[in-house]
């Protein structure tokens, strides 16, 4: 009884494996065919965001961040002298980044201009010397000159009473040859003198005449003679018009504008001395030395020179990275660029992080075609929304344009 029920017992049991791989068997196959269904999906999923993404979105993989890099260049020949900086070392704006000594400038041109700076300072003061002497001259000529004046019309005070006494005395003698002719005529009418006494008696009246018209005369040209003198003019028949103090003083006069004249150009030319002195100096001062800032705030980018190392003049020195202003200089195909439009937004990607910078195009650049120009991609620029003040330049990535 016990084996019939054992030998039921294993029959059911190779029943229910029977059934069990029945049901497998019926499994497999559509656990495949999901599985081939699904990876089907997956290839038209992914050649359809293919096809997409590159027909339909305008993109490009090929993009770097510019930046806004700024170059510093020499600008003068000499040693470059500055502190060893190290990588993404940060300036902030107007500060040193390095200074240019030249030590073999020519000062030549200076020095020639220091001499005849000096030159003329020096005919300055022998000029202002002279002007003054001629000046002490002068004043001593003047008040000479005043005093002869003063002195002539002194002489000419008595000169003009003596004449003026000479004419009443021939006045006198004029009346008193009339009343003898008169007396004469009378006389003669009677009969009581000659022809002869009356024609000594009328010769007396002509001679009192002509002596009193002399007097008249010799009293008027006094009269002028000290109206002259009042006003510096002495006309007389020994002497000039104008006296020997009057002529010094003349001289001196002359004398002294000239030398003013002379002090002026001088001083002229002293002052034009004196700025290409400072001109000259101010070239001398630039071309002897040069400080090279940071305009804005910015982060090195790459140091192109060593400390003690002499350079030409426009030689580049460093490369520096402006803080807050970060440009993107895609390289997009034909059919991209011609779907592109200024302002349109994009987002900028770069290699190795998840982050998308937001941005705008700012400039459209097309396949140059001038003779001889380099062909190269069109190329988009973005200007990147203001970052927080973080110094980037040289990351490449990828552009989607919205």
């Amino acid at each position: 009884m016990d084996g019939f029920a054992g030998q039921q017992a294993g029959l059911a049991r190779e029943k229910l494996l029977d059934v069990g791989g029945q049901a497998k068997a019926k499994a497999a196959p559509l656990a495949g065919r999901l599985a081939r269904g699904l990876f089907a999906l997956a290839v038209l999923g992914t050649t359809a965001f293919f096809i997409h993404d590159r027909f339909f979105v305008a993109a490009s993989d090929n993009a770097v961040m510019a930046g806004s890099t700024i170059i510093l260049r020499s600008p003068i020949d000499g040693r470059v002298d500055m502190q060893p900086w190290s990588p993404e070392q940060t300036f902030a704006a107007n500060s040193p980044v390095a200074t240019i000594v030249n030590e073999l400038v020519d000062t030549q041109r200076l020095a020639e201009l220091r001499a005849a700076l000096a030159t003329i300072e020096g005919e300055i003061a022998a000029l202002e010397q002279r002007a003054a002497g001629t000046a002490a001259l002068l004043d001593a000529a003047i008040l000479s000159a005043e005093a002869f004046r003063r002195i002539r019309l002194e002489q000419l005070h008595p000169r003009i009473a003596e004449s003026e006494a000479l004419a009443r005395a021939a006045a006198a003698k004029l009346a008193e040859a009339e009343a003898a002719a008169a007396r004469g005529e009378i006389l003669r009418r009677q009969g009581f003198t000659s022809a002869a006494a009356l024609d000594v008696l009328r010769r007396d009246l002509a001679v009192a005449r002509d002596q009193m018209q002399a007097a008249a005369e010799r009293r008027a040209s006094l009269l002028a003679e000290q109206k002259g003198a009042a006003e510096g003019i002495f006309a007389t028949d020994n002497a000039t018009d104008r006296s020997i103090s009057q002529q010094t003083t003349d001289r001196l006069a002359l004398t002294l504008v000239e030398t003013d004249a002379m002090l002026a150009d001088r001083r002229a030319r002293l002052q034009a001395a004196q700025r290409h002195v400072e001109a000259e100096e101010r070239r001398l001062a630039r071309q002897s030395q040069a400080v090279l800032v940071a305009p804005s705030a910015t982060a090195l980018a790459q140091l192109l020179v060593q400390s003690g190392e002499f350079v030409r003049a426009g030689q580049e020195i460093a490369r520096l990275a402006a803080c807050g202003e970060r440009l993107v200089r895609a390289e997009l195909d034909e059919r991209t660029f011609r779907s592109l439009r200024i302002g349109q937004r994009a987002a900028f990607r770069p290699a190795g992080r998840k982050e998308h910078l937001p941005g705008e195009v700012i400039q459209l650049l097309p396949t140059s075609l001038a003779p001889g120009a380099p062909r190269v991609r069109p190329q988009a620029i973005l200007q990147l929304k203001a970052s927080d003040g973080a110094c980037e330049t040289g990351q490449i990535g990828a552009v989607r344009f919205g």
